[in-house]
């Protein structure tokens, strides 16, 4: 999402945007982005800063820490961003920074629900479903 910084005044200027979730790079191991991300965003001008507020949201595939399956699920970001005027050029180009807060955003453990039960280390039957034989004997 580009700019140009003359455009920005203190009257908030709102704008849209759908990237492609595989331009931004953003898959790991567990989770894979998919569909596009949208970007939604307010620039205004307060003093010599701009100040840039907004959503990201996006669709990902997760794959359970616990039990190994996968989930689709739809993430929104809230961002607030800042800029000093005199240390951006011509264009304001918030992609960068907006790709680093979801990224900063990832969770420690991907988990399809909070109470995941995970997999019996021994048969591996996954515990969310079914109950254990082996705990059993």
């Amino acid at each position: 999402m580009r700019i140009e910084q003359v455009a920005i005044t203190s009257t908030p200027i709102h704008l849209e945007e759908d990237i492609e979730a595989k331009e931004w790079d953003l898959d790991s191991f567990d989770i894979k982005f998919i569909k596009n991300i949208h970007l939604n965003f307010e620039f205004v001008r307060v003093g010599k800063e701009i100040v840039v507020k907004g959503k990201a949201i996006t669709r990902r595939i997760i794959t359970c820490s616990r039990c190994l399956e996968e989930k689709e699920e739809k993430v929104s970001y809230n961002i607030i961003l800042s800029y000093n005027s005199s240390s951006i050029g011509d264009y304001l180009e918030i992609d960068n920074d907006v790709r680093e807060e979801i990224l900063l955003n990832f969770p420690m453990k991907v988990l399809c629900h909070n109470d995941c039960k995970g997999i019996c280390p021994s048969c591996g039957v996954n515990l969310n479903y079914q109950v254990c034989k082996c705990k059993q004997k």
